[in-house]
């Protein structure tokens, strides 16, 4: 199963919201699920077996800065359209079995791309871009077709576009092929090795951090920064620069930027100790989610280090651990560079390359997520983040609802949420 990304409020002009994911909401529990398919899927052999959750990062603070950054304005965002054009030459070709929704099975020639893949069925081509939010992994089903076919017998995996709603199954019948089983893992291992190039062509070339920015004072508590991708809406992903913020009173929040300037902040998702957080399980897959918003790393390292973190918070919360003081924010943010530096081969810059999807206009400062319409009564509004310069201007800690919330109209009646 895969969580599903909440729905965001309705928005003037086409303009796209993402939803801040505050305390109070955060305890209702975990994200609505909704099932990609009815088949028995490979067990998650991709988790860390050695990491407790029990076990926090120790602490950041200090008078380090990040200088000399590049001036930025506006951020990068992509279309994640399956319909974009497929680039070059087949890098994989080969005869596959596609059992179909309505449990046929058809023999289609698969064609792999750097970017996506196409096959014919019925006689019709259809070709599918991949994008950050896709996964491939292993799957087998335990059933009958009506036309008596047994497709135990068959080496299944799925590829999935989860963010489009679409899944797809491809099998090699291992009655007829002693080798199937190696011919399946090749499929998956370069499947999954497109969409990992997919995903880190979208990203600047850039290094996690632990300095706060010099005169930005809403990134002096952070201990971790970097970018990632975040899933908009359906065919937009953004790739945006975000920082992670230890506890304090009742809540750690996740800092959202347009980049790694940290002028222009976007939104803020609060983190209490019941707040969902949760990986895709696929090979390979770098997706992740914090709440109803779904994220994208450059690297598994990358993902694996920002889920480790998060959880170090919660433990912290769910012990009511207080506020960290300037020395134990520098052992956090020491712990971090600690990680990063005992596995240096897996945070390295990738070597610079094309997008591999197709680049959206960039966005006007404050285009994208802030609202015009003016604040309603908190009663019946729910709390978004709108786009502001935070140079001068940074939120207050402890002061309850950052001056860069703006409340508005919660849509269809709903119930309000609160910033902190």
């Amino acid at each position: 199963q895969a969580s599903s990304v909440g729905q965001r409020p309705s928005a003037p002009h086409g303009a796209r919201h993402p939803r801040v994911a505050d305390p109070a909401r955060s305890r209702g529990g975990p994200m609505a699920a909704s099932p990609l398919c009815q088949c028995i899927c490979g067990g998650n052999n991709w988790k860390d077996e050695n990491f407790d959750q029990t076990k926090t990062l120790d602490v950041f603070g200090g008078d380090e800065f990040c200088d000399d950054l590049p001036q930025q304005s506006g951020y990068l965002a992509y279309s994640t359209a399956i319909d974009q054009p497929l680039r070059g030459v087949p890098i994989r070709e080969g005869n596959l079995w596609l059992l179909s929704a309505e449990e046929q099975l058809s023999l289609v020639a698969l064609s792999l791309y750097v970017n996506g893949f196409s096959f014919t069925h019925k006689g019709r081509e259809h070709s599918f871009s991949l994008s950050p939010f896709s996964l491939v992994r292993n799957c087998k089903f335990q059933a009958t077709t009506a036309d008596g076919v047994d497709l135990s017998d068959f080496k299944c995996f799925k590829v999935s576009l989860f963010t489009q709603g679409a899944c797809f199954y491809f099998g090699i019948r291992a009655s007829q092929d002693p080798d199937s089983e190696t011919e399946r893992t090749r499929w998956v291992t370069d499947i999954s090795r497109a969409m990992r190039l997919v995903t880190q062509s979208l990203f600047p070339p850039y290094d996690i951090v632990c300095e706060p920015v010099r005169g930005v004072s809403s990134t002096h508590r952070r201990f971790m920064a970097g970018y990632l991708l975040h899933h908009e809406d359906d065919t937009v992903a953004s790739t945006l620069y975000c920082e992670l913020h230890p506890q304090s009173r009742e809540f750690g929040k996740l800092v959202v930027y347009e980049n790694e300037s940290c002028r222009v902040m976007l939104l803020e998702i609060f983190i209490t100790d019941r707040s969902t957080c949760c990986e895709k399980v696929g090979i390979s897959c770098s997706c992740f989610s914090v709440e109803d918003h779904l994220f994208s790393t450059r690297t598994l390292a990358e993902r694996k280090l920002w889920l480790r973190a998060i959880s170090n918070v919660k433990v912290k919360l769910l012990h009511r651990a207080p506020s960290p003081s300037r020395e134990e924010l520098q052992h956090y943010r020491d712990a971090v560079r600690e990680h990063i530096d005992s596995s240096k081969a897996a945070f390295q810059n990738q070597a610079p390359m094309d997008a591999l999807l197709h680049r959206l206009a960039r966005p006007l400062v404050g285009s994208t997520f802030s609202d015009p319409r003016p604040p309603e009564d908190p009663d019946g509004g729910m709390v978004l983040l709108a786009s502001r310069p935070v140079e001068n201007d940074a939120a207050k800690e402890g002061s309850g609802v950052s001056p860069a919330v703006e409340k508005q109209p919660a849509p269809n009646g709903g119930s309000p949420a609160r910033a902190a």
